[in-house]
């Protein structure tokens, strides 16, 4: 309920009051003040956001690369000449860089030759009752005249029958021919490392591919025999002394 008293006293205090009107210069300034608050301090926000998202960013990569190890790694396997732990291929030569061979007696091999040392095992072969040297033969150079390597027969019968064609080769080069020696399996023997394949023709008795290189020298031995570890022997003639 309205209070008619109270509003009559107060309505001629209302009327005759004058409310001043404001500057419009200050209610301007105070609409950009406002309006300020509304716009700049969000789109602040926003790029402060940015900036320590970036500064974030940065800081990571940085730790990253610090860490990181670009050292470059060959692939397995590689090498290389196509498999693990197999030598470089080493240069050849053919048949066609050789004189024509020429035969020796295993028997004259004497100790005034450079080379006896590392054929002394074909002539103890050549004094075995039961081996025989059947043949023998030395391959130089055309160029040099110096010898590339010695071609042997040698049959030995000991428990089984053995059957070996023999290169001995005195330089770094390698014979065309017997370059694959060189791809094969590794091995060791009291401590004598080799290369081995055995290959099994059919109808024929199993032959072992043997490759060794000692005291600078390389030997290739190719055994047929119904041993399977016929390359044994071979090892055992070059690990005597």
């Amino acid at each position: 309920m309205k209070d008619k008293r109270l509003e009559e006293q107060f309505k001629g205090y209302f009327e005759g009051v004058e409310i001043p009107e404001l500057p419009n210069n200050i209610v301007a300034d105070a609409k950009k003040s406002v309006k300020r608050r509304d716009i700049r301090l969000p789109r602040f926000a926003k790029i402060a956001s940015i900036a320590a998202s970036f500064v974030l960013v940065f800081a990571v990569a940085a730790v990253l690369i610090a860490r990181a190890d670009f050292t470059v790694v060959q692939p397995e396997g590689g090498n290389q000449s196509g498999s693990a732990g197999a030598p470089p291929t080493a240069s050849t030569y053919t048949a066609d860089a050789l004189l024509d061979p020429i035969d020796k007696d295993v028997y004259a091999l004497s100790t005034d030759d450079e080379n006896y040392k590392s054929l002394k095992f074909l002539k103890t072969l050549a004094y075995k009752p039961n081996a025989e040297v059947t043949e023998m033969q030395t391959y130089s150079f055309k160029d040099s005249g110096e010898i590339a390597h010695v071609y042997a027969e040698v049959t030995l019968i000991s428990g089984a029958r053995y059957d070996a064609t023999v290169y001995v080769e005195f330089t770094e080069e390698t014979f065309d021919e017997l370059k694959d020696y060189s791809s094969f399996k590794t091995g060791t023997y009291r401590g004598l490392s080799y290369r081995l394949e055995t290959v099994y023709p059919e109808d024929e008795e199993p032959v072992n591919k043997l490759y060794v290189e000692k005291d600078g020298v390389k030997y290739y031995f190719n055994i047929q025999s119904s041993d399977e570890n016929s390359y044994i022997k071979c090892l055992e003639l070059l690990l005597q002394k």
